[in-house]
């Protein structure tokens, strides 16, 4: 699962998703954390505050979760019908940030088992 990290240093999620400049790059699979690239938004002068946070959307599309300081409700609703979830982080590390956000997936998957007796 490939996931994208608002981040300032490399270590902690501590931008918020219109003003970050880049998004950290990260796939989750059978190895653990591996980090992708680095992608930029454009650099190009905003004049506009919708047009800072969709420049996000664009490279963010092959994403399945994004994970961020804060968001506000017009891009968390974009990103929402483009399928991708977001995540609020309160500055936690990276690896810390996306442990909790798998334990909360694996701990929200119920069990439905028949036992027969």
């Amino acid at each position: 699962m490939k996931i994208a990290v608002a981040s300032s240093d490399g270590k902690t999620v501590d931008q918020h998703f219109g003003q970050a400049c880049h998004f950290l790059i990260f796939q989750i699979g059978k190895e653990g954390l591996e980090f992708i690239e680095m992608r930029e938004k454009s650099k190009k002068p905003v004049y506009d505050h919708e047009y800072r946070w969709k420049r996000g959307l664009d490279i963010l599309k092959d994403c399945k979760v994004i994970f961020c300081r804060r968001i506000g409700e017009e891009p968390r609703k974009e990103l929402k019908e483009l399928g991708i979830e977001v995540v609020e982080s309160k500055k936690e590390t990276i690896p810390l940030a996306v442990t909790q956000y798998l334990t909360s997936m694996i701990n929200g998957i119920g069990l439905n088992v028949k036992t027969e007796h």
